[in-house]
């Protein structure tokens, strides 16, 4: 196992997520690259709030629940790297799997009934169904 991917969304699941990748990554010999990664969801509007930019209210928001992820990392001797994208959160976390040559994604899932997330989709079922590589789900 060389690289780790941790999609997070600021979740309960996603946190469990992490502290489950870096446990796992901690038990190998060759301690394994990590890469956390959260996708900023694309908002259409067709006429956004006054005065308000919803783009940069939703980065600055991604940026803030990078932070304590970057602070467990930090603690836990990984290497590591934060990255904040922007897109459809199922298509940027498969791309970016297959693209930086992933070995396993960990991420968390909202605990939804199989008929809910079939009627209304889940990121998680999403990655699990079209991945380059397997997928871990905690929750």
């Amino acid at each position: 196992m060389k690289h780790i991917l941790v999609a997070i969304d600021g979740s309960s699941g996603s946190e469990h997520a992490m502290e489950e990748a870096i446990k796992l990554g901690k038990s190998f010999a060759v301690l394994p690259k990590m890469t956390v990664l959260h996708v900023d969801p694309s908002v259409a509007m067709v006429e956004p709030p006054f005065g308000i930019d919803p783009d940069e209210r939703i980065e600055e928001e991604g940026r803030e629940l990078l932070k304590p992820v970057q602070a467990a990392l930090a603690s836990s001797g990984l290497e590591y790297t934060v990255i904040l994208r922007k897109g459809d959160p199922a298509r940027e976390i498969c791309e970016f799997a297959a693209h930086e040559v992933c070995d396993l994604i960990v991420m968390g899932t909202r605990g939804q009934s199989l008929a809910a997330e079939l009627l209304l989709g889940s990121v998680s079922h999403k990655v699990i169904q079209h991945a380059p590589c397997p997928v871990m789900t905690i929750r």
